[in-house]
């Protein structure tokens, strides 16, 4: 066995190890084998922080006296690292110790998690072993993939607080005119006059292909709109002088964790906004700071499933579910702490809705 090397866990999921709780009984998925494992996460920004906290708690000391008692060590690699910044994740049984930095870079949203979990399934080398993802299957993915829709978020259009769209209401044919070019100013949908500069995430960000694929229902990179790329949830990474007349996709869980400071703070003023004529007519989000609230329902056409992926041919498969999975006939009291509803609390204060699986799971698998 390799020499372990110290743990290394994202700041969000250092932070959320003090306000974590681990309750019920002992997980029957994949019972512990004697091996201290190492089990990195990577991929979506939208649930990079919520999986910091699922993870700091499988690596709790209740965790460790309940479940993870080899103990199996689970590290959440952050989308984004900083011009010069690295992360390292410690090597196992399994795996050489990997540093992300320029080469190879952290991946950066869904598709790059799912093809850092797929790469390292066929290459039985155990570097990813979790992708966090926040689309659903795809039609390239194999057929060793399993998804676990753990929480629902939703995606709908923001604006600066203080800008040319601040208080407006779109309707969903409004927004598709926005991003398909017909509509070019703000005062044509009631705001400022001023021109519209139209946003999107990152390329193979989960975000985006929902967005695209199921709100707008086209990709406006083949309509005559001049598309701009931020980092999904991310105001800061649009350009201050560009943000009181830009329009983006956000994540409404992360702006309500961002609003909670259960994470940082990245909205850069921005709000996340009604959208009529989508299913649900009301604001998106209920309360206050701190306080925040989902107030959309599931009927809403940009609520949206997120999903932790295994691959079955990783050689930690077992250990990676036991965190955030179940197994057929798994009960609430069986299956992962996050799959038996646990952490039920923690997903809420995320800005995420719980969702029901079977047998009383809150996990659904596909």
């Amino acid at each position: 066995m390799r020499a372990r090397t110290t743990r290394f866990l994202g700041a969000t999921a250092i932070a959320a190890c003090a306000c974590l709780t681990l309750t019920g009984t002992a997980s029957a998925v994949a019972p512990a084998n004697g091996l201290e494992e190492v089990i990195a996460a990577a991929g979506s920004d939208t649930t990079v922080d919520i999986t910091g906290a699922i993870l700091a708690n499988a690596n709790s000391a209740a965790a460790k006296a309940a479940w993870n008692t080899d103990p199996d060590n689970y590290v959440n690699v952050p989308p984004v690292l900083a011009a010069g910044q690295t992360f390292t994740v410690p090597a196992d049984p399994f795996a050489d110790e990997v540093v992300y930095g320029s080469n190879p870079p952290v991946p950066n949203g869904s598709s790059q998690g799912k093809a850092a979990l797929k790469a390292s399934a066929e290459a039985g080398d155990g570097k990813i072993d979790i992708a966090r993802s926040s689309s659903a299957r795809g039609s390239s993915d194999p057929a060793s993939f399993e998804y676990f829709a753990f929480a629902t978020d939703g995606v709908t259009w923001a604006s600066s607080a203080t800008g040319s769209g601040a208080g407006l209401t779109l309707t969903l044919a409004q927004l598709r005119g926005i991003y398909d070019g017909s509509i070019t100013n703000w005062n044509q949908v009631g705001g400022a006059n001023s021109p519209i500069s139209v946003y999107l995430p990152q390329t193979g960000s989960g975000t985006l292909s929902f967005f695209t694929g199921t709100v707008l229902g086209f990709d406006p990179t083949t309509k005559p709109v001049t598309i701009k790329r931020f980092q999904e949830h991310d105001g800061n990474s649009i350009p201050v002088a560009d943000r009181a007349k830009a329009i983006a996709p956000f994540s409404i869980a992360q702006w309500i964790a961002q609003g909670n400071a259960v994470t940082a703070d990245k909205r850069a003023g921005f709000t996340v906004n009604p959208l009529t004529g989508a299913g649900f007519n009301g604001s998106p989000v209920a309360g206050s700071a701190g306080s925040y609230t989902p107030a959309f329902t599931t009927a809403f056409l940009g609520s949206r499933s997120v999903y932790n992926i295994v691959d079955s041919r990783t050689p930690s498969y077992d250990q990676a579910k036991r965190a955030i999975g179940f197994d057929a006939g798994d009960s609430a009291s069986t299956a992962s702490p996050l799959c038996g509803g646990q952490l039920a609390t923690t997903i809420q204060r995320y800005g995420f809705l719980t969702v029901s699986g079977p047998n009383g799971l809150s996990c659904v698998k596909s």
